[in-house]
């Protein structure tokens, strides 16, 4: 009997150990946030030779970038209600970077200079966040 015991008592404590170490802690998933938003700014820092370039197919490819990054964000498991914010931040700020870097495309093919000037409002908008998010989410991480 305590022979049986014992086992039962090693089985309960091995499958704890197990489900625990699976479990998704904080650090893992701030890790994959901060892995996919590093990701993305380098893809689209790519795409636009640092925002540098005038090639509205590199813009374009750019907001597609955004858009996926957005896709890929939002299926991340993130189970801490605090990364769950930052990570829907995230995926608001690449959604709305994308749709505005379409407009802007469209307005500076058009040579819209009225259109132009609104779609460059609406870029820096929706690209504003990105600084305090990114402060913000490394410092909650690192605590």
């Amino acid at each position: 009997m305590a022979k049986a015991l014992i086992r039962v008592v090693c089985l309960i404590v091995t499958i704890s150990l197990i489900s625990s170490g699976c479990a998704a802690t904080k650090r893992n998933q701030c890790q994959k946030i901060i892995e996919l938003a590093n990701d993305t700014v380098k893809e689209a820092r790519n795409l636009t030779n640092g925002q540098k370039s005038t090639d509205p197919e590199a813009a374009l490819l750019a907001a597609d970038t955004m858009e996926m990054a957005a896709q890929e964000m939002a299926s991340l498991e993130i189970s801490d209600p605090k990364l769950q914010q930052y990570q829907k931040d995230f995926i608001d700020m690449y959604r709305n970077t994308a749709q505005a870097t379409r407009s802007f495309v469209k307005a500076y093919e058009k040579t819209d200079q009225r259109q132009l000037k609104q779609a460059r409002e609406q870029l820096k908008k929706a690209t504003a966040p990105e600084e305090e998010l990114v402060t913000k989410i490394n410092q909650y991480c690192l605590e």
